[in-house]
């Protein structure tokens, strides 16, 4: 859907540009929403992460300091592949200070744009916060799957389901229950059915 919606305001930018006489740098706008609906189409959710770093990179040359849109699209870059963030923002800080420093801008455009960023991220985290459950939601084959690790055996000696179900139900259960790695859903397992982990 994300990719359909970029197709979409590409051909409105160009549209636009061509039927008005308001300059927005709309080729540009046009060119970054063919960017990001080609990465999301060979890459995904990272081609996606990818191509909102680069448009919000374009954009901050053509965009006043006091338009917030870049921002936006540089948290859901790292949203969507928070390896990148450190990268992101380092990649994005670099932009703002070359951008200003065409545009002679005041020290005090570059330092009213980084609070808004800092303010922006602070907001989202606050707002959009998700709390871990507290019992974790695991199906009857997860349950045997980490019964199975608990006691011992490493994840490819599990002969109940081929290695890559026992992978994939690992994984979904991690997703499920908001947990980033097997160990840690492991030792959650085993406090509590009051089990060590070996």
């Amino acid at each position: 859907m994300i990719f359909f919606l970029h197709l979409v305001l590409a051909v409105c930018h160009l549209c636009h540009n061509f039927m008005s006489e308001t300059k927005y740098h709309g080729d540009l706008r046009t060119a970054g929403c063919i960017l990001i609906a080609v990465l999301i189409f060979f890459r995904g959710r990272q081609g996606m992460s990818f191509g909102f770093l680069i448009y919000a990179c374009m954009l901050i040359y053509v965009n006043t300091f006091y338009n917030y849109g870049s921002i936006f699209l540089i948290l859901v870059s790292i949203g969507a592949y928070p390896k990148i963030q450190k990268t992101a923002v380092i990649v994005y800080l670099v932009n703002v200070a070359i951008s200003f420093s065409f545009q002679h801008l005041l020290v005090f455009s570059a330092a009213i744009h980084v609070v808004y960023i800092i303010l922006f991220w602070l907001c989202t985290k606050y707002v959009f916060k998700v709390n871990s459950p507290e019992k974790l939601n695991l199906t009857d084959d997860e349950k045997k799957i980490l019964k199975e690790l608990l006691d011992g055996k490493m994840q490819k000696e599990i002969d109940l389901f081929s290695p890559q179900t026992v992978t994939a139900k690992l994984k979904n259960a991690r997703e499920r229950n908001m947990v980033e790695t097997t160990p840690e859903l492991l030792s959650k397992y085993a406090a509590e059915n009051n089990k060590s982990v070996f």
